[in-house]
């Protein structure tokens, strides 16, 4: 059986709180509306409020509901919910699978943006470490503005073990790093079953991995700029591959 680890989260906000409620990765625990803000008056976030259990619905007054959040951007909604994290690396079939890998990336507001660009770039999920690396969190939820709710998030001991999982299921394998080994990053052909590993903000990916990866591979830099912060270098390389799937 799959060992799932459950994350209390807030989230505020249409659109997150509004994929939060409709995905099977969250499990929404208490909805608060305000009455009469845009949320209340949002026809899909009422069918989803009335097919919920009413006794986590919560429908408030404007000074009832800004004692539940301390900003002024909620849209009038705000959920508490629980969501998952998997610890069971995945298995499939599919012919352009591919899956993100974050060696030690602890920043919330990175890995929320990652979340959010592989949704859009039709990822198959996003792995973290256990240890070393930022988790789910409201924070992390809150930037991906709705990404936690669509795409799976695992969470793996050991990053080589990963990679040896995944090979087994015929993955090729990618780093991406700043060396002299590196090929530029439109020299990759990232179709087909593909592991794309990032390294995290202060040590990039580690040695093992790098050694146990098929290809490593740089974004080339001007202006004597040495690299891209991990959620764009993770946004330019993902929509590349959808690019080249699509093409």
């Amino acid at each position: 059986m799959d060992k799932i680890t459950k994350h209390r989260i807030s989230v505020y906000g249409i659109n997150g709180c509004h994929d939060a409620m409709e995905s099977n990765l969250v499990e929404v625990t208490q909805v608060y509306v305000e009455k009469d803000s845009p949320a209340y008056n949002h026809n899909n976030v009422k069918k989803l409020c009335e097919k919920m259990p009413q006794d986590r619905v919560n429908i408030l007054d404007g000074n009832r509901f800004r004692d539940k959040i301390d900003t002024n951007r909620s849209q009038g909604i705000l959920i508490k919910a629980q969501a998952s994290t998997f610890a069971s690396l995945p298995k499939t079939e599919k012919k352009n699978s591919c899956y993100v890998i974050l060696d030690q990336v602890q920043d919330p507001h990175n890995l929320g943006q990652i979340l959010r660009i592989c949704a859009g770039a039709s990822i198959d999920g996003v792995i973290i470490t256990e240890r070393n690396s930022v988790s789910m969190t409201s924070a992390v939820a809150q930037v991906s503005q709705g990404g936690f709710a669509k795409i799976p998030l695992y969470s793996v001991i050991n990053i080589n073990q990963a990679i040896t999982h995944f090979k087994k299921d015929d993955f090729w394998i990618t780093s991406f790093e700043n060396n002299i080994d590196a090929k530029d990053w439109y020299k990759i052909d990232l179709k087909g079953r593909s592991i794309l590993i990032f390294g995290g903000e202060g040590n990039g990916v580690s040695k093992q991995v790098l050694k146990n990866s098929d290809f490593t591979a740089t974004i080339p830099m001007s202006n004597q700029m040495n690299s891209l912060n991990v959620s764009s270098a993770v946004s330019a390389i993902v929509f590349e591959r959808l690019r080249q799937v699509l093409s």
